[in-house]
């Protein structure tokens, strides 16, 4: 498989409203390596999370979270999980939904809204 890339469409509420927001999602390495990345552009709010999962059959999933916002020092961090819980290929929804969670900061109320749309192009991947 070819890398791939596209939109995410994502819609995140911040104090009750919709925000602007751009999301992206690449895969490379065939199914092997996917990272979504989000932007909230807005002045005040303006703050990117970047997530990479890589994995493989034989190992579990690392994922990888880069934070970059206004006001604050960039983060990274790195976790592992089992891969049946967690990896790219066979479970692009659980990776979509652990990204999203890292959009949900303690500064603001925000809510994540991913719905059919938000995965089809994402799982057409084979």
């Amino acid at each position: 498989m070819a890398n791939l890339a596209g939109e995410l469409p994502l819609q995140v509420i911040v104090d009750g409203r919709t925000r602007p927001s751009h999301s992206r999602y690449a895969w490379s390495g065939g199914r092997l390596v996917l990272t979504i990345a989000t932007v909230l552009p807005e002045l005040g709010l303006a703050f990117e999370p970047i997530s990479t999962y890589t994995w493989n059959h034989d190992t579990d999933t690392i994922a990888t979270h880069l934070t970059l916002g206004q006001g604050r020092a960039g983060e990274i961090d790195g976790c592992r999980h089992p891969r049946h819980e967690l990896n790219p290929a066979e479970l692009a929804r659980a990776c979509a939904y652990d990204h999203a969670s890292r959009l949900i900061g303690d500064r603001h109320p925000v809510r994540v809204e991913l719905d059919e749309h938000t995965f089809s192009e994402l799982e057409r991947v084979e």
